[in-house]
């Protein structure tokens, strides 16, 4: 009888679950990571609602680090002990028009079909077999909880370079959640001339300074300022959409001066995109959807220290307390918990 393991499933009922799961064993043309952490994401937090992207029966955890411990007799340029960061959306088919033009973030097969944690078993569990095309080498010397941030960095990431060049730009993020934050400090290394972020969960907001804000709002006070006619302050050249909530990208466009842009980055219910407002603004809306070369570039800034995520890190616990961590980050209390499947 094969060894079964803890893990933390979407299951057929649609319920994020603890379950068990026989121990993997990676098929010729795949490698055989031990997880080492895994931050839990939003987007996990609604799994349940998400049937488009989420398919029931498979392993949550999409943000995922960890060494390489087996290879299939198929797979070369892999050894044993190997760190390394693991792409969720890296199995690329190679063949559609998006992987030859450099857009593999709309490759269907990895991300619809085999995306890890979503499609495919991800890394809520002691070990994953994945496709060797999934697996990132991390630099020597990489920190244990910077390369569990490699995939969250790189969302940001791609979502500031959808906005264009902010270097003298004054960027507006709404939503401080780990890719708000994340955002927040991306575009302070990228020389934005101002910062402001607007969260509502004081907890959140506490982490603003070390963000590199120049301005931190709830959303009251912001769309009170707004509404007072007081609007110099608040308004930007670009937002960062990063929270999900209409309500905030409604706040978002209001805040926008004319010709300004609006990056999508959070999913939620409705839009707040107001057509008129778009129009009469002439604003530029884009969606940011996964990751290109950005994660590859996450994980040299990460490796190189340019942009720090320890602090932004609340806890690392055992995968046994994840349901419990759940409930604790739909609750806004923390900001980033990191599961250690083997602790």
């Amino acid at each position: 009888m094969r060894a079964t393991m803890q893990v933390v499933m979407l299951d057929e009922q649609r319920t994020i679950v603890l379950g068990q799961r026989p121990v993997p064993t990676p098929r010729p043309d795949q490698v055989l990571v031990e997880v080492d952490l895994c931050g839990i994401c939003g987007s996990d937090l609604h799994a349940p609602d998400l049937p488009q992207v989420y398919r029931s029966g498979f392993v949550l955890g999409h943000e995922m680090s960890g060494r390489v411990v087996q290879t299939g007799a198929e797979v070369s340029g892999w050894s044993i002990g190997d760190r390394v960061a693991l792409n969720p959306n890296g199995n690329v088919c190679g063949a559609c028009e998006y992987c030859l033009t450099g857009r593999p973030n709309f490759c269907h097969q990895a991300t619809m079909e085999t995306a890890l944690g979503l499609q495919a078993d991800g890394g809520l569990e002691p070990s994953v077999a994945v496709s060797p095309k999934t697996l990132r080498r991390l630099p020597e010397g990489t920190g244990r909880l910077e390369a569990a941030w490699v995939e969250p960095t790189a969302t940001a990431l791609r979502a500031l370079r959808r906005a264009g060049a902010i270097a003298g730009a004054t960027m507006l993020v709404t939503g401080g959640g780990p890719i708000g934050q994340l955002a927040c400090r991306l575009a302070a290394h990228g020389r934005a001339e101002r910062v402001i972020l607007i969260e509502p969960a004081k907890e959140r907001r506490a982490f603003a300074a070390a963000s590199g804000t120049d301005v931190t709002l709830t959303p009251d006070e912001a769309s009170a300022q707004l509404a007072s006619g007081d609007r110099s302050s608040l308004q930007a050249d670009v937002v960062l959409e990063c929270s999900g909530s209409a309500s905030a990208t409604a706040l978002a466009l209001d805040a926008l001066r004319p010709g300004g842009v609006l990056v999508v980055v959070g999913a939620g219910n409705g839009s707040g995109l107001d057509p008129t407002t778009i129009i009469l603004k002439e604003i530029t809306v884009h969606g940011s959807f996964t990751y290109a070369d950005e994660f590859d570039d996450a994980i040299e800034l990460l490796a190189d220290g340019e942009i720090e995520v320890a602090d932004l890190t609340t806890d690392v616990i055992p995968l046994s307390a994840a349901l419990s961590a759940f409930e604790s980050l739909r609750a806004a209390r923390t900001m980033k918990i990191l599961i250690d499947p083997r602790a």
